[in-house]
């Protein structure tokens, strides 16, 4: 992956992938702390600010890749 980092769809696989992993993490430490059926109700919430960050996140490496801040090589 290191030579495909400018590679839009692995970088969308990567970050669904993570931010699956973060809202499963969020919903399980909520469950503990106030019961598993009211941290349903955060899943939505945790989702959008996954896509927020994966949509951020991607920009972000796009401009710097672009001013040559980031670069795969």
């Amino acid at each position: 992956m290191k030579d495909k980092i400018s590679n839009i769809p692995t970088l969308v696989i990567g970050g669904i992938t993570a931010e699956i992993l973060m809202i499963a993490g969020y919903y399980i430490f909520e469950g503990f702390m106030y019961g598993f059926g009211a941290s349903v109700v955060n899943i939505p919430p945790n989702a959008v600010q996954g896509v927020a960050g994966l949509i951020f996140g991607i920009a972000l490496i796009k401009i710097f890749e672009k001013n040559k801040i980031l670069s795969n090589k």
